[in-house]
């Protein structure tokens, strides 16, 4: 299956109702400090403070409107996508099961509560999360939503996109956070050829840069990072891979310390509270990453759900 421009805009009408269209806000600080123009889409003021609801929003929407309602679901998150998913589940009033790290940020472990919502919380890793979501799924205990590779989060995901591309039609790149590649693949396909698309990861998780050196989704050993939705495996032969390949998307890794200084710099010189993933365009900028590309410089910053221990850590390294 496959995710198309069309499909993009068909979510944009779908969710307009439930999301905040997010603000592109020119980062002054920022650009007088790195001498380029730098923008910032803030899906931290997003509903759920995370470009994550967009996709669960329409996957739910667009599931009601085949099935006429809503079955138990299931899925796996290191966080950001289970808080979406939890809040339109509860909003249309749907059965979720969700599969989540024991380590997961308490930041949004709290935010994964209430009622019809069900919450495993002893899992390894996202990899094992994710796995026991699946078998889930496959005894019967609900229908699986991948928290990257549906068709559905990946078109909502791409409504960014289009909202950047109205405000900024001569934006000079987008910069993506990359974990699954949702964003990413939904973020290239919104754009529609009329800007280049690039993806950071984290160095220490190098899921996507090792696919697509090796043209096949590749097992990669996942290091800490202070961006925690961004770690993990891509599931054997998943669409976001094949999406990214297809449009020949580059993806550009990015060191641990590049991305602590990224959120500390999003506070000291812009005053935004994010969480790891949500910093590390910022930190892509600051480590040299981006130098070859054109301004205006457009970096999404995609989510504020970090816990205050960790933050002050964070601020005062």
């Amino acid at each position: 299956m496959s995710v198309s421009f069309e499909h993009v805009q068909a979510a944009a009408r779908r969710i307009a109702p439930f999301v905040t269209r997010t603000p592109l806000l020119r980062a002054e600080a920022l650009s007088a400090a790195t001498g380029r123009d730098v923008w910032l889409k803030l899906e931290t003021l997003q509903r759920t403070r995370a470009f994550k609801r967009r996709g669960a929003v329409n996957a739910l929407l667009a599931l009601e409107e085949r099935e006429g309602t809503l079955p138990p679901l299931v899925t796996a998150s290191a966080g950001n996508h289970g808080v979406a998913l939890s809040s339109i589940a509860r909003e249309l009033g749907a059965q979720l099961t969700i599969y989540v790290p024991k380590d997961a940020p308490r930041a949004k472990l709290d935010r994964l509560r209430g009622p019809g919502i069900t919450i495993v919380a002893d899992c390894v890793d996202y990899d094992a999360a994710e796995a026991r979501a699946i078998a889930a799924s496959a005894a019967g205990d609900g229908l699986f939503i991948s928290a990257y590779a549906h068709p559905d989060v990946i078109a909502g995901a791409g409504t960014i996109a289009l909202e950047v591309l109205e405000d900024m039609p001569n934006a000079g790149a987008i910069i993506v956070p990359t974990g699954g590649g949702g964003l990413l693949s939904g973020v290239s396909i919104g754009a529609n050829g009329r800007v280049p698309v690039i993806g950071v990861e984290p160095e220490v998780n190098p899921a996507f840069t090792s696919a697509l050196a090796a043209g096949h989704t590749t097992t990669i050993t996942p290091g800490e990072s202070l961006a925690d939705g961004l770690t993990g495996n891509l599931e054997p032969n998943a669409l976001t891979f094949d999406l990214v390949q297809a449009r020949s998307v580059p993806v550009r890794l990015v060191p641990e310390a590049c991305l602590v200084d990224g959120v500390r710099a999003l506070f000291a010189h812009e005053r935004l509270v994010v969480e790891g993933a949500g910093g590390i365009a910022v930190g892509a900028l600051l480590g040299g990453v981006l130098d070859d590309l054109p301004d205006p410089l457009v970096l999404l910053i995609t989510g504020a759900n970090i816990d205050a221990p960790t933050l002050a850590r964070v601020l005062a390294s």
